[in-house]
Protein backbone atom coordinates (compact mmCIF):
# COMPACT_ATOMS: atom_id res chain seq x y z
CA UNK A 1 0.00 0.00 0.00
CA UNK A 2 1.36 3.40 -0.99
CA UNK A 3 1.85 6.02 1.74
CA UNK A 4 -1.05 8.21 0.59
CA UNK A 5 -3.31 5.15 0.48
CA UNK A 6 -2.31 4.19 4.01
CA UNK A 7 -3.06 7.73 5.11
CA UNK A 8 -6.49 7.69 3.47
CA UNK A 9 -7.28 4.33 5.07
CA UNK A 10 -6.29 5.57 8.53
CA UNK A 11 -8.18 8.83 8.04
CA UNK A 12 -11.47 7.19 7.00
CA UNK A 13 -11.17 4.45 9.63
CA UNK A 14 -10.87 7.12 12.31
CA UNK A 15 -13.84 9.05 10.90
CA UNK A 16 -16.07 6.01 11.08
CA UNK A 17 -14.94 4.63 14.43
CA UNK A 18 -12.68 7.01 16.38
CA UNK A 19 -12.85 4.83 19.52
CA UNK A 20 -11.12 1.95 17.73
CA UNK A 21 -8.89 3.79 15.26
CA UNK A 22 -6.50 6.61 16.06
CA UNK A 23 -6.33 9.61 13.77
CA UNK A 24 -3.34 9.88 11.43
CA UNK A 25 -0.27 11.61 12.78
CA UNK A 26 -0.01 15.32 12.16
CA UNK A 27 -3.77 16.05 12.03
CA UNK A 28 -5.03 18.81 14.33
CA UNK A 29 -7.38 17.40 17.02
CA UNK A 30 -9.92 20.22 16.80
CA UNK A 31 -10.11 20.11 13.03
CA UNK A 32 -10.48 16.34 13.11
CA UNK A 33 -13.33 16.60 15.61
CA UNK A 34 -15.17 19.12 13.44
CA UNK A 35 -14.68 16.93 10.38
CA UNK A 36 -15.98 13.86 12.25
CA UNK A 37 -19.10 15.76 13.26
CA UNK A 38 -19.75 17.10 9.76
CA UNK A 39 -19.37 13.70 8.10
CA UNK A 40 -21.58 11.85 10.58
CA UNK A 41 -24.24 14.58 10.71
CA UNK A 42 -24.51 14.50 6.92
CA UNK A 43 -24.88 10.72 7.08
CA UNK A 44 -27.50 10.99 9.83
CA UNK A 45 -29.47 13.60 7.89
CA UNK A 46 -29.53 11.40 4.79
CA UNK A 47 -30.87 8.47 6.80
CA UNK A 48 -33.40 10.42 8.85
CA UNK A 49 -34.92 12.01 5.73
CA UNK A 50 -35.78 8.59 4.31
CA UNK A 51 -37.15 7.03 7.51
CA UNK A 52 -39.44 9.59 9.18
CA UNK A 53 -41.73 7.02 10.81
CA UNK A 54 -38.96 4.84 12.25
CA UNK A 55 -36.99 7.85 13.50
CA UNK A 56 -40.11 9.26 15.17
CA UNK A 57 -40.91 5.94 16.84
CA UNK A 58 -37.39 5.45 18.19
CA UNK A 59 -36.79 9.05 19.19
CA UNK A 60 -33.69 11.13 18.59
CA UNK A 61 -31.34 9.27 20.97
CA UNK A 62 -32.14 5.68 20.00
CA UNK A 63 -32.34 6.45 16.31
CA UNK A 64 -29.04 8.33 16.42
CA UNK A 65 -27.37 5.44 18.24
CA UNK A 66 -28.67 2.96 15.66
CA UNK A 67 -27.48 5.13 12.74
CA UNK A 68 -24.07 5.57 14.33
CA UNK A 69 -23.72 1.81 14.72
CA UNK A 70 -24.51 1.45 11.00
CA UNK A 71 -21.99 4.18 10.21
CA UNK A 72 -19.32 2.24 12.12
CA UNK A 73 -20.05 -1.27 10.90
CA UNK A 74 -21.70 -1.36 7.48
CA UNK A 75 -19.56 -1.43 4.30
CA UNK A 76 -20.21 1.31 1.74
CA UNK A 77 -19.88 0.67 -1.98
CA UNK A 78 -21.33 3.87 -3.42
CA UNK A 79 -20.18 7.49 -3.05
CA UNK A 80 -23.73 8.80 -3.61
CA UNK A 81 -25.72 10.24 -0.71
CA UNK A 82 -28.90 8.86 -2.31
CA UNK A 83 -27.57 5.31 -1.76
CA UNK A 84 -27.03 5.76 1.99
CA UNK A 85 -30.61 4.76 2.98
CA UNK A 86 -30.19 1.35 1.29
CA UNK A 87 -27.05 0.82 3.37
CA UNK A 88 -29.10 1.46 6.51
CA UNK A 89 -31.79 -1.00 5.37
CA UNK A 90 -29.13 -3.64 4.70
CA UNK A 91 -27.65 -3.06 8.13
CA UNK A 92 -30.98 -3.55 9.89
CA UNK A 93 -31.49 -6.79 7.99
CA UNK A 94 -28.17 -8.26 9.10
CA UNK A 95 -29.54 -8.94 12.57
CA UNK A 96 -26.19 -8.00 14.15
CA UNK A 97 -27.47 -4.83 15.78
CA UNK A 98 -26.03 -2.96 18.76
CA UNK A 99 -27.58 -2.99 22.19
CA UNK A 100 -30.44 -0.70 21.18
CA UNK A 101 -34.03 -1.35 22.17
CA UNK A 102 -35.83 -1.41 18.83
CA UNK A 103 -39.14 -3.05 17.86
CA UNK A 104 -39.19 -6.38 16.06
CA UNK A 105 -40.69 -4.77 12.98
CA UNK A 106 -37.96 -2.12 12.62
CA UNK A 107 -36.16 -3.74 9.67
CA UNK A 108 -39.39 -4.31 7.75
CA UNK A 109 -40.68 -0.80 8.45
CA UNK A 110 -37.36 0.64 7.26
CA UNK A 111 -37.55 -1.41 4.07
CA UNK A 112 -41.11 -0.19 3.46
CA UNK A 113 -40.06 3.43 3.94
CA UNK A 114 -37.03 3.03 1.69
CA UNK A 115 -38.77 1.26 -1.20
CA UNK A 116 -40.53 4.43 -2.39
CA UNK A 117 -37.13 6.04 -2.98
CA UNK A 118 -35.84 2.89 -4.66
CA UNK A 119 -38.76 2.63 -7.08
CA UNK A 120 -38.63 6.34 -7.91
CA UNK A 121 -34.90 6.15 -8.79
CA UNK A 122 -34.69 2.77 -10.52
CA UNK A 123 -33.73 2.94 -14.18
CA UNK A 124 -35.64 0.71 -16.58
CA UNK A 125 -33.28 -1.43 -18.64
CA UNK A 126 -35.91 -1.93 -21.32
CA UNK A 127 -39.37 -0.66 -22.18
CA UNK A 128 -42.13 -3.12 -23.01
CA UNK A 129 -44.31 -2.27 -25.96
CA UNK A 130 -47.98 -2.16 -24.97
CA UNK A 131 -51.10 -2.37 -27.06
CA UNK A 132 -52.61 0.98 -28.00
CA UNK A 133 -56.24 -0.14 -27.69
CA UNK A 134 -57.70 0.63 -24.29
CA UNK A 135 -59.04 -2.45 -22.51
CA UNK A 136 -62.47 -1.25 -21.43
CA UNK A 137 -63.87 -4.40 -19.81
CA UNK A 138 -62.44 -7.17 -17.61
CA UNK A 139 -63.26 -9.80 -20.26
CA UNK A 140 -61.12 -7.88 -22.73
CA UNK A 141 -58.05 -8.95 -20.74
CA UNK A 142 -58.61 -12.69 -21.28
CA UNK A 143 -56.27 -13.05 -24.31
CA UNK A 144 -53.78 -10.39 -23.20
CA UNK A 145 -50.33 -10.86 -21.76
CA UNK A 146 -50.07 -8.87 -18.54
CA UNK A 147 -46.77 -7.98 -16.99
CA UNK A 148 -45.43 -6.16 -13.98
CA UNK A 149 -42.83 -3.67 -15.25
CA UNK A 150 -39.40 -4.35 -13.85
CA UNK A 151 -39.46 -1.28 -11.60
CA UNK A 152 -42.60 -2.48 -9.79
CA UNK A 153 -42.21 -4.56 -6.65
CA UNK A 154 -44.22 -7.20 -4.87
CA UNK A 155 -43.54 -7.08 -1.13
CA UNK A 156 -44.59 -9.28 1.75
CA UNK A 157 -44.08 -8.40 5.41
CA UNK A 158 -44.90 -9.96 8.77
CA UNK A 159 -46.42 -6.70 10.03
CA UNK A 160 -48.88 -4.15 8.56
CA UNK A 161 -46.02 -1.72 8.00
CA UNK A 162 -48.21 0.74 6.09
CA UNK A 163 -50.30 1.28 9.24
CA UNK A 164 -47.44 1.83 11.70
CA UNK A 165 -47.18 5.31 13.18
CA UNK A 166 -46.49 6.99 16.49
CA UNK A 167 -50.17 6.43 17.38
CA UNK A 168 -49.97 2.80 16.25
CA UNK A 169 -46.54 1.86 17.57
CA UNK A 170 -47.41 -1.69 18.69
CA UNK A 171 -48.99 -3.45 15.70
CA UNK A 172 -50.07 -7.07 15.90
CA UNK A 173 -48.09 -9.34 13.56
CA UNK A 174 -50.08 -9.89 10.37
CA UNK A 175 -49.07 -11.20 6.95
CA UNK A 176 -49.13 -8.14 4.69
CA UNK A 177 -48.86 -8.08 0.90
CA UNK A 178 -48.17 -4.93 -1.09
CA UNK A 179 -47.61 -3.86 -4.67
CA UNK A 180 -45.41 -0.80 -5.14
CA UNK A 181 -45.54 0.65 -8.62
CA UNK A 182 -44.53 3.70 -10.61
CA UNK A 183 -46.85 5.42 -13.07
CA UNK A 184 -45.58 6.72 -16.42
CA UNK A 185 -45.38 10.22 -14.88
CA UNK A 186 -43.10 8.85 -12.10
CA UNK A 187 -45.65 8.85 -9.28
CA UNK A 188 -44.95 6.02 -6.80
CA UNK A 189 -48.04 4.33 -5.41
CA UNK A 190 -48.79 1.50 -3.00
CA UNK A 191 -51.64 -1.04 -3.16
CA UNK A 192 -52.42 -3.56 -0.45
CA UNK A 193 -53.16 -7.01 -1.89
CA UNK A 194 -54.81 -10.14 -0.60
CA UNK A 195 -52.76 -13.32 -0.69
CA UNK A 196 -54.51 -14.70 -3.81
CA UNK A 197 -53.87 -11.55 -5.86
CA UNK A 198 -50.28 -11.54 -4.60
CA UNK A 199 -49.87 -15.14 -5.78
CA UNK A 200 -51.39 -14.27 -9.16
CA UNK A 201 -49.00 -11.35 -9.71
CA UNK A 202 -46.08 -13.57 -8.79
CA UNK A 203 -47.16 -15.84 -11.65
CA UNK A 204 -46.90 -12.87 -14.03
CA UNK A 205 -43.29 -12.40 -12.97
CA UNK A 206 -42.46 -16.06 -13.52
CA UNK A 207 -44.27 -16.87 -16.79
CA UNK A 208 -45.44 -15.15 -19.98
CA UNK A 209 -48.90 -16.27 -20.99
CA UNK A 210 -52.42 -14.91 -21.24
CA UNK A 211 -54.42 -13.59 -18.31
CA UNK A 212 -56.91 -16.42 -18.75
CA UNK A 213 -54.17 -19.05 -18.60
CA UNK A 214 -52.76 -17.48 -15.43
CA UNK A 215 -56.19 -17.46 -13.81
CA UNK A 216 -56.80 -21.07 -14.87
CA UNK A 217 -53.52 -22.07 -13.25
CA UNK A 218 -54.49 -20.15 -10.12
CA UNK A 219 -57.88 -21.87 -10.03
CA UNK A 220 -56.23 -25.30 -10.16
CA UNK A 221 -54.11 -24.36 -7.14
CA UNK A 222 -57.25 -23.49 -5.17
CA UNK A 223 -59.54 -26.50 -5.72
CA UNK A 224 -61.71 -25.61 -2.71
CA UNK A 225 -62.95 -22.46 -4.49
CA UNK A 226 -65.21 -22.33 -7.58
CA UNK A 227 -62.99 -21.93 -10.65
CA UNK A 228 -65.46 -19.72 -12.49
CA UNK A 229 -65.60 -17.33 -9.53
CA UNK A 230 -61.80 -17.14 -9.35
CA UNK A 231 -61.58 -16.29 -13.06
CA UNK A 232 -64.36 -13.69 -12.90
CA UNK A 233 -63.02 -12.02 -9.77
CA UNK A 234 -59.46 -12.25 -11.10
CA UNK A 235 -60.34 -10.51 -14.35
CA UNK A 236 -62.06 -7.71 -12.42
CA UNK A 237 -59.05 -7.31 -10.16
CA UNK A 238 -56.60 -7.28 -13.07
CA UNK A 239 -58.73 -4.75 -14.93
CA UNK A 240 -58.69 -2.45 -11.89
CA UNK A 241 -54.90 -2.76 -11.62
CA UNK A 242 -54.59 -2.05 -15.34
CA UNK A 243 -56.71 1.10 -14.99
CA UNK A 244 -54.51 2.19 -12.07
CA UNK A 245 -51.46 1.81 -14.35
CA UNK A 246 -50.02 -0.93 -12.18
CA UNK A 247 -49.97 -3.55 -14.96
CA UNK A 248 -48.45 -3.45 -18.42
CA UNK A 249 -50.72 -4.94 -21.12
CA UNK A 250 -48.86 -6.37 -24.09
CA UNK A 251 -50.16 -7.74 -27.38
CA UNK A 252 -52.87 -10.43 -27.25
CA UNK A 253 -51.57 -13.93 -26.59
CA UNK A 254 -52.89 -16.86 -28.67
CA UNK A 255 -55.28 -18.60 -26.30
CA UNK A 256 -54.19 -22.15 -25.69
CA UNK A 257 -56.55 -24.90 -24.75
CA UNK A 258 -56.77 -24.91 -20.98
CA UNK A 259 -57.33 -27.85 -18.68
CA UNK A 260 -60.92 -28.61 -17.74
CA UNK A 261 -62.04 -26.67 -14.67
Amino acid sequence: MLPFQAYQHAFTAHLRDPKRHDKPDGVNDQRMRIYREIVFNNFLASVRACFPVLSQLLGKRRFGKLVRACFYAQPFESPLFADIPKTFVDYLQTGTLPNVDIPAFAAQLAHYEWVELAVSRQVETHHDATISTQITTPDGLRPCVLKLPEVHRLLDYDYPVQCISKKNAHPTPEATFLLVYRTPDYQVRFIQLNVITFQLLQQFQANTTSALDHLTTLAHSLPHLPAASIIEFGLQTLHTLHQQQALCVKSPYPLLETLPL
